[in-house]
């Protein structure tokens, strides 16, 4: 496949699968949309994914033999981890080295906890081997791995597993070892996956590097199978292009590479929403903004600073290393699901559970008897019972109103009282994360605009930023598909990294050359096989710094143009001023070592057309209704305009209190606030000052 284009404005669909639903967005060859949710199907999440193309291209009249791009953000990696049902691995490693995983980096998840469990390792010790070779921390070969060692290893490992990990010592630095590793057991064994460290993360930090590596082998079976069930079931249905997979860090690649590095797509989930607000605040001009993704599970929340998605290496899934370009968002388990309850000291407590795609928030009426925060907002007049997602599912008040009432007399509350509680304390949940992001980043969130998306996040967005004072919150044309519109405005993208420990007195600017160089051919080679013209690749280089005797580094964007010593004294500057943004602090004349060298080489995909111009509109039409709605401002329930906002044109003002309606979500404009429909039909609330 050729990320050319094929056509002047391509067909494609991005499919984001959510804990509770999965969006499917297709955009034809004229810019229009259609977008469809269905029900998420935990136990086989490409149902979900079928039945969601099936229904979307039938709306849009589309044959599916004439898409050219299909674009999926996938969670399987992450539930993989999550409900450890992966793959049974072994691992070989160093003699001496064995009891890395289960050592760990003895850090307290809970401080003042004296019974806290650390996380068990994914290898039981019995399935860990270690081999007598060592390669110095230069790369120097000081014990030979002997063919014996060799295959005595395969053969104690390969008839109990089913994927296996090689991880050993300072093979960032040579290789060596670990591919005669890896071709013993593809002599011996060839349906047995092997996962080597050198080339999932040649970095140092031996626990994190293996942790790494293990996640991976852990995870590629299982998303091997589920890709491959996919890829079937596409071409059973006349779909021709192939398939690309959403990243950790935001690129896609093809889905046969993503099955070979499984471990860069286990925040692959999260990624579309913060490319989805990057889109949504380029078409505004607004360079900072803050992205908060509300959905039925958990909330996401990243920062873009200067039109640019933050990065971070520095992952954990469920207590695990993950070392990793990622975007880096912070996840509560906060969502419209989101399950409320009382705690041992009698305190009201939301989520983490959430009741999920099946059976639901109890109103669906699927079974569900918790109150989530969706009953909440429904029992306050917030949901249009008869328009939850344009009517295909129907809300149940009084279900609703019976699951809270539970609640509420535990907590002595009317059940008004209970219902609006769970408001407030779910927005607490959400708050601390966009504190996170933002102010223990060392940002004012005063500074951004707000983009709220996700089926929820219109309803929550205005309070959150008024509690933070942030000016303006801006809800996307269709914010409960915004993370798969996201997932059509990235590239292909493949990065690499390369440990180098030097000082920035000390080091020879050729060896950085060399090393930049390297990395640069291996992913130009990469890119060459999915189709990228050689003339179109992009590519970035990027460094760790530290000063030395900081046990962490900071990645710093390098410049372009040829490696020189006036290149590598910009980016120690670089480093000093986002360390001071970061810490409040520079020591400019303090020693700075490279730690990591990084290069992301990207090949451009179709640039994304506009949504469909909107008239300008000089008269607010009607309300198609009204009802009552509770508001905190004024701590009671008024009778409330519900505008569809499909009627709303260019320049059209609303003024609160409003309700404004859509298919996929619900946006509430507070008293003494105005929503103003602007480019590209995103809404802006502000304050009537």
């Amino acid at each position: 496949m050729s990320v050319s284009n094929p056509s002047k404005e391509p067909i494609r669909i991005g499919i984001d699968i959510g804990g509770t639903f999965t969006d499917v967005l297709l955009l034809d060859s004229t810019g229009k949309r259609w977008h469809v949710k269905v029900r998420s199907t935990p136990h086989d999440s490409s149902q979900g994914v079928i039945n969601g193309l099936h229904k979307v291209l039938d709306l849009a009249h589309i044959q599916p033999e004439k898409v050219h791009y299909l674009l999926h953000g996938t969670t399987v990696a992450t539930n993989t981890v999550l409900q450890r049902k992966g793959a049974k691995i072994g691992l070989i490693t160093t003699k001496g080295f064995e009891d890395i995983l289960h050592i760990g980096r003895q850090q307290r998840t809970s401080l003042y906890d004296l019974f806290v469990k650390p996380v068990a390792p994914l290898i039981p010790r019995k399935h860990i081997v270690g081999v007598e070779e060592r390669i110095l921390a230069d790369g120097t070969v000081h014990l030979p791995l002997t063919e014996k060692q060799a295959k005595k290893a395969t053969q104690r490992l390969s008839q109990n597993v089913e994927a296996i990990a090689i991880c050993l010592l300072f093979a960032y630095q040579n290789s060596k070892h670990e591919k005669e590793l890896l071709t013993e057991f593809r002599k011996h064994h060839p349906q047995l996956p092997v996962t080597i460290s050198s080339s999932i993360l040649p970095e140092y930090r031996e626990y994190e590097r293996m942790s790494t590596t293990v996640l991976n082998a852990y995870v590629a079976p299982v998303l091997a199978k589920y890709l491959q069930h996919l890829d079937s079931a596409l071409i059973s249905m006349g779909l021709q292009t192939p398939m690309l997979i959403m990243q950790s860090h935001g690129g896609v690649l093809q889905s046969q590479l993503a099955r070979e590095q499984a471990v860069r797509l286990l925040f692959s989930g999260l990624a579309g929403g913060s490319l989805g607000g990057r889109y949504t605040s380029q078409i505004m001009n607004l360079p900072n903004v803050i992205t908060f993704d509300m959905g039925g599970t958990s909330t996401d929340v990243s920062l873009i600073t200067n039109g640019q998605v933050r990065e971070t290496s520095e992952g954990h899934i469920d207590g695990l290393s993950c070392r990793v370009p990622m975007v880096d968002v912070e996840t509560v388990g906060a969502g419209g699901g989101s399950i409320a309850w009382i705690d041992e000291g009698n305190i009201l407590r939301v989520g983490p559970h959430s009741a999920g795609a099946n059976p639901g928030p109890a109103a669906y009426g699927s079974g569900g008897q918790d109150p989530t925060v969706t009953d909440a907002n429904l029992l306050l007049g917030r949901l249009n019972p008869e328009y939850f997602l344009g009517g295909d599912i129907p809300l149940h008040s009084k279900l609703a109103k019976s699951a809270i009432k539970q609640l509420s007399r535990q907590l002595s509350l009317s059940t008004e009282e209970c219902a609006f509680g769970i408001i407030r304390v779910v927005n607490a949940n959400m708050e601390r994360a966009i504190r996170i992001v933002s102010i223990q980043r060392g940002y004012d969130p005063r500074d951004f605009a707000l983009i709220a998306f996700g089926g929820a996040g219109p309803m929550h967005g205005w309070a959150l930023a008024k509690s933070l004072g942030i000016p303006r919150v801006i809800v996307p044309l269709a914010p409960g598909l915004h993370s798969a519109l996201g997932l059509l405005t990235t590239n292909l993208r493949s990065d690499q990294s390369q440990t180098v420990l030097v000082s920035t007195e000390s080091l020879n600017i050729k060896q950085l050359q060399d090393t930049y160089k390297k990395l640069e051919n291996q992913l130009r080679k990469l890119l060459d096989t999915q189709g990228v013209p050689k003339q179109s690749i992009m590519i970035s280089r990027l460094a760790d710094l530290r000063y030395r005797g900081q046990a962490y580094e900071i990645t710093i964007q390098g410049s372009g143009g040829r490696i020189s010593k006036r290149w590598l004294n910009t980016l120690v500057a670089d480093f000093h001023r986002q360390h001071k943004q970061q810490y409040g602090y520079a020591t400019t004349s303090a020693p700075v070592t490279i730690v990591n060298l990084r290069v992301v080489a990207s090949g451009p995909m179709p640039s994304l057309k506009p949504a469909e111009a909107f008239q300008k509109q000089s008269k607010l039409p009607e309300p198609k209704m009204q009802r009552k709605v509770y508001y905190e401002e004024v701590g009671k329930f008024i009778e409330t305009p519900i505008f569809e906002r499909t009627s709303l044109g260019l320049g059209s003002k609303v003024n609160g209190p409003a309700i404004i309606e859509q298919v996929d979500s619900t946006t509430i404009v507070h008293p003494n606030t105005r929503a103003v429909v602007r480019l590209g039909g995103n809404l802006v609330l502000e304050a009537i000052t």
